[in-house]
């Protein structure tokens, strides 16, 4: 085999493994679905003592991004404060440890009149840490996806004195999933859908 067969080869094998990185997919498993029902998620109405503004949960065939149902999430008309919050949890997960993942995702449908942003929290440990992501805008009638890093520094918890500069930690001992909405005053349509929550690892 000659130099010239050799190097021909070899930049061959290169542009091979180039083309697979590139088109290498996220791997994805799915935490919720919707597809049989609201399940163990719940609203915290008054149970919290926060003032939270949330009323019900309910699967819902009126809008999905992924198979035929999603969770409807109810919530109150909102007015005095310009801004307050909904938020709606499951303590029982598909799986609680979510170690060998990098984020997690969701799609969110805003049917309102108003731009309401959205968060993801995850508590973990026998602590029930609680970890926070940025709020997320979603403008009237947007159906978007939101992604919560948990490794990039970019969440809120005690340990960062609420500044978003915190990881995720004891990400084997996933105790809870909630979803907190942030709704301006004055919002008359009380409600919004959450679908398809997947883990990814990149």
């Amino acid at each position: 085999m000659d130099n010239r067969f050799k190097k021909f080869a070899l930049s061959a094998m290169a542009l091979m493994l180039t083309a697979t990185v590139a088109n290498a997919k996220p791997k994805v498993d799915k935490l919720e679905s919707f597809e049989k029902g609201a399940g163990s998620w719940t609203a915290v109405k008054t149970s919290w003592g926060d003032g939270d503004k949330s009323t019900a949960v309910a699967a819902s065939s009126d809008w999905a991004s992924d198979g035929k149902q999603s969770l409807k999430c109810s919530f109150e008309p909102t007015a005095g404060k310009s801004k307050e919050s909904a938020t709606f949890f499951t303590e029982k997960m598909a799986y609680t440890d979510i170690s060998p993942y990098d984020a997690i995702s969701f799609e969110v449908y805003n049917p309102t009149n108003s731009k309401i942003q959205v968060a993801l929290a995850l508590t973990t440990g026998s602590g029930w840490d609680w970890f926070e992501s940025k709020e997320v805008d979603i403008a009237p009638g947007e159906k978007k996806t939101v992604r919560m890093e948990l490794y990039e520094g970019s969440l809120k918890a005690a340990s960062s004195n609420w500044q978003y500069s915190s990881d995720l930690e004891n990400s084997d001992d996933l105790r809870r999933v909630a979803v907190k909405f942030f709704i301006p005053e004055g919002v008359k349509e009380t409600f919004a859908y959450i679908d398809n929550i997947q883990m990814i690892v990149e």
